[in-house]
């Protein structure tokens, strides 16, 4: 009860929107930190039912407006998981709860997800020591569960700002030491994308391939940015009206020439990973997210919160 006072009282004219990625039955031993389905029925049976969980373009619309209810919430997830039709989609709609789920394109085309494709690899590799012959990714051990957790996390962190083409290089020579190929990574199908749609989810874009948008060429940017939405709507037969910035933190990885491509793309709002919550000064082009990654149930409403007192970065914007 206080607890929901306390929201009641912070949450005047502020969105806060959760953020989730893949939600595995069960964790898999080398990604250990994902939410498991057990910890996101909790949330929603615990955390959501103190909000009001709005779509989250209606819930933008009455943000500008200035209608927002209080302990307005929003759902979102990122990326793309078959999986998601057997857990959190089902889980959701039980709830009769409303999400938003920003699709990376490009495993339409073939190409799954590439941290996907290290996990697949580094879980193949026959050890002891990755040692790939290049100076900023020195060899290390992946002589254990830990070791290989280790290499994950190493290689997600440091291709990720590299180049479209030389991140493919690298993921390719890890693939090829591993004795995997990037076609035996699962992927979601267009069926599947289009039953997530069908049962009345939103769909936003997540670019094609998951670059770092401020290490992208201007053609590449285009590509990523109105390609996606393009290739989507292909796909659902409908509109896709939201984006998600890859990585997601302003300055650090998109910047406001971004954000104008962004609407050029003829996308109507767009999501960072920034923790805050968005209120009457928040531009649509950069609302922020957060995700709840604590245990317990006083704790996730602490975090909750904390966000909800947090004010935003946004990178400034040309003026249209």
């Amino acid at each position: 009860m206080i607890s929901k006072l306390l929201l009641q009282s912070l949450s005047r004219d502020k969105l806060s929107v959760f953020l989730f990625h893949k939600v595995p039955h069960q964790c898999d031993p080398l990604v250990p930190a994902d939410v498991s389905m057990a910890r996101f029925e909790r949330l929603l049976d615990h955390t959501f039912t103190a909000l009001n969980v709005l779509p989250l373009e209606e819930a933008i619309k009455r943000l500008v407006a200035g209608k927002l209810p209080r302990r307005a919430a929003c759902i979102t997830f990122d990326d793309g998981y078959p999986d998601w039709l057997a857990g959190a989609a089902p889980a959701l709609r039980q709830r009769n709860l409303h999400a938003t789920f920003f699709i990376t394109s490009g495993q339409f085309d073939g190409v799954p997800l590439w941290h996907e494709r290290i996990l697949a690899a580094v879980r193949q590799l026959p050890g002891p020591t990755l040692d790939l012959g290049i100076p900023f990714l020195p060899a290390q051990s992946v002589a254990s569960t830990q070791d290989r957790r280790q290499q994950i996390q190493r290689l997600e962190q440091e291709l990720k700002y590299l180049t479209l083409h030389r991140r493919e290089q690298i993921l390719q020579q890890i693939e090829g030491m591993a004795g995997v190929q990037a076609t035996q990574v699962p992927v979601m199908s267009e069926a599947q994308l289009r039953d997530l749609h069908s049962q009345g989810f939103d769909i936003g874009a997540h670019t094609a391939m998951h670059p770092i948008l401020d290490y992208c060429s201007r053609t590449e940017v285009e590509r990523e940015i109105g390609g996606a939405r393009e290739r989507l709507q292909s796909i659902v037969g409908g509109g896709v009206h939201g984006f998600a910035y890859p990585n997601g933190r302003p300055y650090a990885d998109f910047s406001r020439l971004h954000v104008d491509a962004v609407k050029k793309a003829g996308y109507r709002y767009a999501v960072t990973t920034n923790w805050g919550v968005a209120d009457g000064r928040t531009s649509a082009f950069q609302i922020p997210r957060f995700t709840p990654w604590a245990e317990r149930d006083w704790h996730v409403t602490y975090q909750l919160v904390r966000n909800l007192m947090t004010e935003p970065l946004q990178v400034p914007e040309v003026a249209s």
